[in-house]
């Protein structure tokens, strides 16, 4: 049986190694022909088992893409979305398709991805609640840690507003204290000293760098949903970026 990662960035890259690191036989698609793997335009995939799903979270034809790819991938046992996407996009998949579509969001830092991806629990997700327990037991096969959400529409927002989201909202208020900060004259790094034994034994006062959000992660991931009360994520991280210029 073959595993087929569709896009092969920093996290379909990632999870091509961890697959065949776990025995796996896999085969990697990219419109970049340099990054595919096993994989050529002419190539015929064998017994395809699972489809994973790694493009960009903001592409506009991720939905068509995907189901296109499932209609070509005949005797296809399942597709997994491992994409950061718009809320709600699993499920419009699913219904275009028979084949069993869930969701599993990545997580980890860019720079030891393979290393956090085996650390962290995967969470994987379905809309199906009856799910074939053989589907179930070879998805956890292919992960060190699994753990399941009731709906994908729960991990989609997870991703989005506990990951994502929350790390940005933390960097917000590390800008803002840095910018009153240096408005009244005061050394940032000397008043966050305060936070120190706290956060060993609360755990809840981390000091973050007050650095401008930039990257692939947090803004363009809050661009996937329509909440204007999280707008001042982006509102604070503007005003930073000018009081730093």
């Amino acid at each position: 049986m073959t595993d087929i990662i569709l896009g092969m960035g920093e996290v379909g890259e990632t999870l091509f190694d961890l697959l065949v690191e776990r025995n796996f036989d896999c085969v990697g698609i990219d419109v970049d022909t340099s990054r595919c793997k096993n994989y050529s335009e002419n190539s015929t995939i064998k017994n395809p088992e699972c489809l994973h799903i790694c493009l960009p979270g903001g592409l506009t034809e991720i939905i068509g893409v995907t189901t296109n790819w499932i209609s070509k991938l005949v005797g296809l046992q399942m597709v997994l979305i491992h994409s950061t996407v718009k809320p709600g996009t699993t499920k419009k998949i699913q219904k275009n398709s028979k084949v069993p579509v869930l969701f599993s969001p990545v997580r980890g830092i860019h720079e030891r991805f393979l290393e956090d991806v085996k650390r962290y629990t995967k969470f994987i997700a379905s809309d199906n609640r009856q799910i074939d327990l053989k589907l179930k037991s070879d998805l956890e096969k292919r992960f060190h840690k699994v753990d399941w959400m009731s709906t994908t529409k729960t991990a989609e927002f997870a991703k989005i507003l506990v990951d994502t989201t929350y790390y940005g909202w933390l960097i917000n208020y590390a800008q803002i204290t840095k910018m009153i900060c240096d408005k009244e004259g005061i050394d940032f790094d000397e008043m966050w000293k305060f936070s120190n034994e706290i956060h060993e034994n609360l755990g809840n006062r981390p000091k973050m760098y007050p650095g401008i959000i930039g990257g692939h992660c947090v803004i363009p991931n809050l661009n996937l949903i329509e909440y204007e009360d999280l707008d001042i994520i982006k509102k604070i991280n503007e005003v930073y970026s000018k009081f730093k210029k």
